[in-house]
């Protein structure tokens, strides 16, 4: 049975606060719970509506029945959507090292280009990202839901970044930083392998971590274009898709 304090419990995880006390998140609607279902995520909770149930054909009996009110009560979306998960945030893992390449996240802090970044990493088979400590959430729900149900097949660390990247230099990996000023991405040459460096939508990539940067690279601006850079996550879509040809 749904209770109000179930209702209240569920409400609250909107606020990074109490997703951080109870470690745990939400997802909502019928792809992105799919995903979650076919993922090793672990479901704590897992709410739909008779209606949702009888037009999916629904009958696990994992799922507590929902009004069409209390979903609305529950859900973060302008549009409640049927089916509402609670998930335990799962533990982090060491990244692989034999992972070919690597993304690392500095200061990103737009949901929606986190989200996309992410869904773009799972596209082009990158499933290791590494964030920088001021990251926006990725258990944030636009992160989630901006990720289609990609952050369920990826690896991603939240540690500092600087240590992360001194230890991989120290190993010899070559560390690539996306800057106004570097090599023509397009005309780069031989396999690539190592770790991307990616910064924030306002700043780039910061002072400390520049010494860092083994390789920089840079996307062509048109001659005579008057914009002065790219959205963080089209950058990032731009030289996965080229790196990983």
């Amino acid at each position: 049975m749904i209770t109000k304090n179930t209702i209240k419990s569920v409400a609250a995880l909107r606020q990074q606060k109490y997703r951080k006390e109870q470690e745990l998140f939400v997802v909502e609607g019928r792809k992105m719970v799919n995903e979650l279902i076919e993922s090793d995520f672990e479901i704590a909770q897992l709410f739909a509506t008779e209606k949702y149930c009888a037009e999916n054909e629904i009958h696990s009996d994992k799922v507590e029945i929902a009004t069409e009110v209390q979903m609305e009560q529950m859900s973060g979306q302008d549009t409640a959507p049927g089916i509402l998960a609670v998930v335990r945030q799962p533990k982090a893992k060491a990244i692989d090292s034999k992972a070919t390449l690597v993304l690392a996240l500095d200061g990103i802090s737009n949901p929606g280009n986190m989200g996309t970044i992410i869904r773009t990493a799972d596209w082009f088979g990158i499933r290791n990202i590494v964030c920088s400590e001021d990251c926006v959430e990725i258990w944030n729900p636009k992160v989630i839901q901006a990720t289609m149900g990609s952050i369920f097949r990826m690896n991603i660390v939240e540690t500092d970044l600087e240590t992360f990247l001194t230890k991989s230099k120290n190993q010899g990996k070559a560390i690539y930083g996306a800057l106004l000023n570097g090599e023509n991405l397009f005309k780069r040459q031989g396999k690539t392998e190592g770790i991307v460096v990616i910064g924030s939508e306002s700043h780039g990539i910061r002072p400390n971590i520049l010494p860092l940067i083994t390789h920089p690279i840079t996307i062509p601006r048109a001659e005579g274009s008057l914009t002065e850079s790219l959205n963080a996550s089209v950058a990032a879509a731009i030289i996965m898709a080229w790196m990983m040809e």
